[in-house]
């Protein structure tokens, strides 16, 4: 019992040395080092507004000078399904340039954001598209987006910086609602997973 009682008291000390805010919309910003519930929900808006309202100026407000941004999915994307350009595992983009080069050729992306966490300097972003395609998409696309940031002391407009992004989602259903793939939905043509 007495080991107990030693164990639970180590336990509440670590969780009081824990920074807060830990993945919660309800604490406090205790220093400038954890940024606050309103401050990860505006790091979400920014990155929201790079993909569904792209400006080069909102990007250059935003994103660090050395942003890198990873994801397998948006390279299947790019690569349609095929061996590519860019090989899975390295980054999609590996400056802030090269993200204002990329996202400032393509499209508008508009998306939903469906849940937002955080702690003292990331902010996790689930999401899915609302993407009108030209018939009714086939496929919902629903991802998450990790957003590690960068505190920008003496910055009163953007305090967080988006340094570097993990995003995935299901590219394979993206695929087919470009209609890049078609689906072949019989029984026969499944891989049915085992356990």
């Amino acid at each position: 019992m007495r080991s107990f009682i030693i164990a639970a008291a180590s336990l509440a000390t670590v969780a009081f040395a824990l920074p807060e805010p830990m993945f919660s919309g309800k604490l406090a910003r205790r220093d400038a080092t954890c940024m606050s519930a309103d401050e990860a929900n505006q790091v979400a808006l920014n990155f929201n507004h790079l993909i569904s309202d792209y400006s080069d100026d909102s990007a250059n407000a935003t994103l660090t000078e050395g942003f890198v941004d990873y994801s397998d999915s948006v390279i299947s994307l790019i690569d349609g399904g095929c061996t590519g350009p860019l090989p899975l595992g390295h980054p999609t983009f590996d400056s802030r340039a090269s993200f204002i080069s990329g996202q400032g050729s393509q499209p508008n992306i508009p998306f939903e954001q469906l849940n937002v966490w955080y702690n003292c300097d990331t902010v996790i972003l689930r999401w899915r598209t609302t993407l009108d395609f030209t018939t009714p998409a086939p496929e919902f696309v629903t991802g998450i987006i990790v957003l590690e940031t960068t505190a920008a002391p003496g910055n009163t407009e953007q305090p967080w910086l988006i340094n570097t992004v993990y995003s995935e989602f299901n590219s394979g259903a993206w695929l087919v609602d470009l209609g890049t793939f078609v689906p072949n939905c019989t029984v026969s043509s499944r891989r049915l997973l085992r356990a």
